[in-house]
């Protein structure tokens, strides 16, 4: 949920302050998008429920509502609002920093050489982007994706804060209480109270979730590297 959102979020900033935002503008909206990275994980747990949760639950109202047809959003709505879709949410921007910068770094180093001759042979700025800044960014962008996943997977605080207490239960609905929680989550709030089989389940998800963010960065890079190659 949070790589859905951060993902045009991510390419739009980096294209704005690379390419199209002027430089008196493009500097102050690098910097205010890096200080989201400074933000302790307390603090967007804490916003996220307090503040966006009770806010987003006539949103999640709405998509049950128009959108019950979809699994994502079967509901019954959350009456509190501390669904997986706002935990998302939450996520997405502790991620956001961290891709947006490797995507304005990435963009910023086109060959000037190449944009100027899609400019010169009549493309427009999109398609100047599109065709020259997209293909040579291709490896660097799925690098910076993938951070920013690995980012999501492993974070504890934020996510345990903002959902409710209740179990895993492996269910599609992310606008519902019913699946509320995540395997890092799940750990911080069990191990304390844990003892016998339960430690050992613990490890298990542990050990999982070592496994699915191995994975992930294995993928990415085999991506990237697949990428540099073929450019």
């Amino acid at each position: 949920v949070a790589m859905v959102i951060v993902t045009p979020l991510a390419i739009g900033l980096g294209l704005v302050i690379s390419h199209y935002a002027p430089r008196r503008l493009a500097k102050p909206v690098g910097f205010l998008v890096d200080l989201l990275a400074a933000v302790p994980s307390v603090v967007f747990g804490l916003w996220g429920l307090i503040v966006l949760a009770p806010y987003l639950k006539p949103f999640h109202e709405f998509l049950v509502d128009y959108f019950g047809w979809i699994p994502f959003f079967d509901g019954p709505a959350s009456a509190t609002g501390r669904t997986i879709l706002t935990a998302g949410i939450v996520l997405a921007l502790m991620a956001l920093p961290i891709v947006t910068a490797i995507m304005r770094e990435i963009f910023a180093q086109t060959p000037r050489a190449h944009e100027e001759a899609a400019l010169a042979l009549g493309a427009t700025r999109w398609e100047m982007i599109r065709l020259a800044v997209f293909p040579y960014a291709r490896s660097g962008m799925v690098a910076a994706l993938m951070l920013g996943l690995g980012r999501a997977l492993g974070e504890t605080m934020a996510v345990a804060m903002v959902l409710s207490t209740t179990g895993i239960i492996v269910s599609l609905d992310i606008v519902s209480s019913a699946n509320s929680n995540t395997i890092a989550a799940f750990i911080a709030r069990s191990f304390k109270e844990a003892s016998g089989t339960s430690v050992n389940v613990l490890i298990f998800a542990g050990l999982a979730l070592f496994v699915l963010t191995f994975a992930v960065n294995f993928l990415g890079r085999w991506i990237a590297t697949r990428g540099v190659a073929k450019g």
